[in-house]
């Protein structure tokens, strides 16, 4: 698979004519009925790729975990969720992007709705990983997440905060030891874990702090998946599949619930 050609961010800056800032051609760009039909179909290419970043982050989450590597199975916990935002903010038709600052290494981060008569505006959260998580609330939760709260914080935000301690500022990971909010996770068990995580109609594991840092990216990538059968997208080769399917491996136990969704 291309990794990086496609994108609805590169067609955009695409549009830039030579010796044009892009602070300047932005400030009066407009989507046409053009541009909307190729950015939509750019966007959706997109999705597809941070849906592949997002079960594959999960699935190696599960790894860690089992080979007792919490630390960093914290953090792809947290970027499984990520991915998948982005993947539905995309199939959504809101596109997030950067543009070069003239005479600068840096970047502007914008955000467009694709729709003809559309205009980009500068994000007024500069954080990429939290403009996400606002608009992914705002555009529309899935029904499972909407008015969930885990110990009082927003889903993906309290999964933020849970990333950023152990990446940022904890000394050490706790790596051999499973930290607090996985104390009661048995890897032995995962099946049953995540059997319990699927059929959770009432958010009793999703709001539990014990169980909140695998359930929710577990139901978010069975979510996506669900409604968009990726094997069908065009966007992925063989190997990318193959791939998957080999991935989908946690402690020597096969994860059904994800790998039904390849074939396998």
């Amino acid at each position: 698979m291309n990794t990086q050609s496609g994108t609805a961010g590169s067609y955009l800056l695409g549009r830039i004519p030579p010796g044009t800032t892009g602070k300047s051609f932005f400030q009066s760009y407009v989507v046409t009925a053009n541009d909307q039909t190729l950015l939509q179909a750019a966007a959706k290419e997109d999705g597809y790729r941070y849906a592949y970043n997002g079960v594959l982050s999960f699935l190696g989450g599960l790894s860690g975990l089992c080979s007792r590597g919490a630390g960093w199975a914290i953090t792809k916990m947290y970027y499984s969720a990520f991915y998948i935002a982005r993947a539905s903010l995309c199939r959504n038709g809101h596109v997030i992007f950067h543009v070069p600052k003239a005479g600068t290494s840096s970047h502007t981060q914008y955000e467009l709705k694709i729709a003809a008569g559309e205009r980009a505006e500068i994000s007024r959260i500069p954080s990429t990983h939290k403009l996400v998580a606002d608009r992914f609330k705002r555009g529309g939760y899935p029904s499972f997440m909407q008015g969930l709260v885990v110990n009082g914080e927003d889903p993906i935000e309290w999964l933020m905060g849970q990333r950023e301690f152990w990446q940022y500022r904890s000394a050490r990971f706790p790596d051999p030891d499973f930290p607090g909010v996985l104390a009661e996770i048995d890897t032995q068990r995962l099946q049953r874990f995540l059997s319990a995580y699927e059929e959770d109609r009432l958010g009793v594991y999703l709001s539990d702090p014990d169980h909140a840092l695998i359930a929710i990216p577990f139901r978010l990538v069975i979510w996506y998946l669900s409604g968009t059968r990726l094997e069908s997208t065009g966007a992925f080769g063989p190997e990318d599949f193959a791939h998957l399917r080999r991935s989908c491996m946690a402690g020597g136990q096969k994860v059904t619930a994800i790998s039904r969704h390849f074939g396998n």
